[in-house]
């Protein structure tokens, strides 16, 4: 079971409602009889401070800042001025722009020419290494040719003494001095 709160319930909060007709033209009917004191009195009558105080009231004296201070303010003011950014729109940097430009094209040119400058150094060294395999089997084809060309002039050579090249493999003869009776 839920219990009732013994709390009063908020009221629904107040908003500005239309007005009606015969109240606008009250309004505006009480609007153009105020006096201009009286308009006066309620322009001023808010809560918020003006800009600007007005020359009759009394200013504070100024104070003086310090060496140290002035030092500090000195130093540190292109910081200040350059986390303000008002900089980015002054006179100097308008017209250094097409400068900056150029240096702009500088950097990527330069990064440009870098990863061409990587990319054909990666070539070279593919170029070499395929290079080098090919020479390897340069030499093998190389070698095994010389090898063809010498049995072919053993062959030349043994049919100009009337040899020919045995059909059957060789047979190991029993060496006589190791035999034991």
């Amino acid at each position: 079971m839920s219990r009732m709160s013994k709390r009063p319930r908020k009221a629904a909060p107040k908003s500005n409602r239309r007005l009606s007709p015969e109240e606008r033209l009250a309004r505006n009917i009480a609007q153009e009889n105020r006096t201009p004191e009286q308009s006066n009195r309620r322009r001023n009558a808010g809560h918020a401070k003006p800009l600007r105080p007005d020359a009759g009231e009394t200013k504070q004296p100024q104070r003086t800042p310090s060496p140290i201070g002035q030092w500090l303010s000195k130093v540190f003011s292109p910081v200040r001025d350059s986390l303000t950014g008002e900089w980015l729109g002054g006179p100097e940097v308008i017209r250094h722009l097409p400068f900056l430009g150029f240096l702009v094209v500088l950097i990527l040119g330069y990064t440009y020419l870098e990863y061409q400058y990587e990319y054909d150094e990666r070539a070279i060294k593919e170029g070499r290494k395929e290079l080098r395999n090919l020479r390897h089997h340069e030499q093998s084809l190389r070698g095994r040719f010389e090898s063809q060309l010498q049995r072919s002039r053993l062959d030349e050579d043994m049919a100009d003494a009337g040899l020919s090249a045995p059909k059957a493999p060789p047979t190991t003869l029993p060496n006589s001095a190791n035999t034991a009776p």
